[in-house]
């Protein structure tokens, strides 16, 4: 098999198994809803973290990284709200209850 070949193969494989942060299906609906949060909820801010830059993710270690991963997760229906809370306030702490409260209100009706 040409290395070509191998190289494609383990890319795809790999890009398989990404989380939802990096392998979004379909970017533009979700994109709207995380500009509509941007906008609605700001400043959208959880724990110590304010959401509004993607850049600033790196800043706060993995906090923008993993706040996009759960928020895809809610918003392409593989969590449901009572999980998408829990898992927030696991790793921001308590406290964010008015922020999440706003991303749960414009989460779109399916």
């Amino acid at each position: 098999m040409p290395l070509g070949r191998v190289v494609l193969s383990f890319a795809l494989a790999l890009a398989a198994c990404a989380p939802d942060a990096v392998n979004n299906r379909a970017a533009t609906g979700f994109d709207g809803f995380v500009n509509r949060l941007q906008r609605a909820c700001a400043p959208l801010q959880l724990g110590e973290y304010q959401l509004a830059d993607p850049l600033m993710g790196r800043v706060g270690g993995n906090s923008y990284d993993y706040w996009l991963d759960q928020t895809s997760r809610l918003y392409y229906r593989r969590i449901g709200p009572g999980t998408y809370r829990e898992s927030l306030t696991a790793f921001f702490g308590a406290g964010n209850d008015g922020t999440i409260d706003c991303i749960l209100s414009n989460l779109p009706q399916s």
